[in-house]
């Protein structure tokens, strides 16, 4: 079975280590500050655990933390870049839904913004997870990725959408709930985008680009430019 592919079976093997990941961000996340190492190493365990890269339950939480250090510093970072997207996404759209009567200019408005904050964080942190590179050019790569694969964009936007959805939907319906929604969706939305982005850095990798040609190409192009400009 070629690096991949991911069967059911394997799922269904790697669910206690998709259960330690979650409690371990959850509980790395406490502090607030430091979600987006938290988020850089799950992402980093989940792909090592997609891509068959021997991660058994015994290292699982090893691993984790692992790349919680080596990560510490950019996820934090990219943490201070994602928090205000998703501060400024949650209140233009509260506003938008609680008053009907809002312009439509401002309704596409936000739309643009919250496609553009998808676009910048939406595969950052598994670049930065996977790949030892700096956070701009991270996020470059992302933006690009984002545009060549539009579709697949849009399509784990949707799903990541719905799962929030429903988790918001069922602590809201039952407040207990809030405990098993915390075991579950973390680890859910991360193990969603990595399945959806997983082929398109390991198609890269065979290749020989380090994310994919295009994205590897634009930076070698803006780094010359900048080169030359000093």
């Amino acid at each position: 079975m070629e690096k991949n592919d991911y069967s059911f079976s394997q799922f269904l093997k790697n669910i206690p280590s998709f259960v330690i990941l979650n409690i371990l961000w959850v509980v790395c996340s406490i502090p607030v500050f430091t979600i987006g190492a938290s988020t850089c190493a799950a992402y980093y365990v989940t792909l090592k655990l997609l891509c068959d890269d021997e991660v058994t339950l015994n290292n699982t939480a090893k691993l984790f933390f692992k790349a919680f250090k080596d990560n510490f510093k950019q996820g934090t970072i990219m943490w201070l870049i994602t928090l205000p997207c998703i501060v400024g996404c949650f209140f233009m759209w509260r506003a938008i839904l609680q008053n009907g009567d809002v312009n439509i200019i401002l309704k596409i408005g936000a739309a643009i913004l919250t496609l553009i904050a998808i676009i910048i964080n939406l595969y950052t942190y598994p670049l930065l997870a996977r790949y030892d590179n700096t956070i701009k050019k991270s996020i470059m790569n992302s933006i690009v990725i984002s545009m060549l694969y539009i579709a697949r964009t849009i399509i784990v936007a949707v799903v990541v959408a719905v799962e929030m959805a429903v988790a918001f939907t069922a602590v809201r319906w039952n407040i207990w709930l809030i405990i098993p929604v915390a075991i579950i969706i973390p680890e859910l939305v991360v193990f969603t985008i990595s399945m959806f982005s997983k082929r398109v850095l390991l198609d890269s990798e065979k290749n020989g680009g380090s994310i994919i040609p295009p994205a590897v190409q634009i930076q070698q192009e803006i780094d010359e430019k900048e080169t030359e400009e000093k």
